[in-house]
């Protein structure tokens, strides 16, 4: 009985697999995601969290975890004037573009210069935020890609 409670997982693993590689869209073509592109903000306020005044000039990095091989650091960027950002990153294998829930964060490292944000000054550790799907396709310079949005910053301390 056991063997066969094993193979009709392994079937419904296997047929999910196939459905989420699969998906097709209307009149049966099938999609290919070029990428990832993630848009966020980080602002000067206890928790880095906006509403609040933009952090400019500050380095942020897209951290994915890979299937088989682990976390990596995918993409980089720096926020604009207004504490905005957008990090693109052509697709690469094992990243499973095609799930609900990313498997990558964004990170920023702590403590923040004075000058640019007192209020992180005098934090240390390092801003990590998850990255969302917001379930929709842009078309960019590398072809479709799937846009993502940040959760909350939450400060994991070093």
């Amino acid at each position: 009985m056991a063997s066969y409670n094993n193979g009709v997982a392994a079937f419904f693993l296997v047929a999910f697999l196939f459905v989420v590689a699969s998906t097709p869209l209307a009149n049966g073509q099938v999609i290919t995601l070029r990428g990832l592109t993630v848009n966020g903000s980080l602002c000067c306020t206890p928790t880095a969290n906006c509403p609040g005044q933009g952090v400019a000039g500050v380095p942020v990095s897209l951290n994915c975890t890979i299937l088989g091989v682990g976390a990596r650091v995918l993409g980089s960027g720096v926020t604009n004037v207004n504490g905005s950002f957008n990090i693109t990153v052509p697709a690469i294998t094992g990243l499973i573009l095609g799930l609900p829930m990313l498997p990558c964060v964004v990170t920023v490292q702590l403590p923040l210069s004075p000058v640019v944000c007192p209020v992180l000054n005098a934090t240390t550790g390092i801003l990590a935020a998850t990255v969302n799907s917001v379930g929709t396709l842009v078309n960019s310079t590398l072809g479709l890609v799937r846009a993502a949005t940040i959760g909350g910053f939450v400060n994991v301390r070093a």
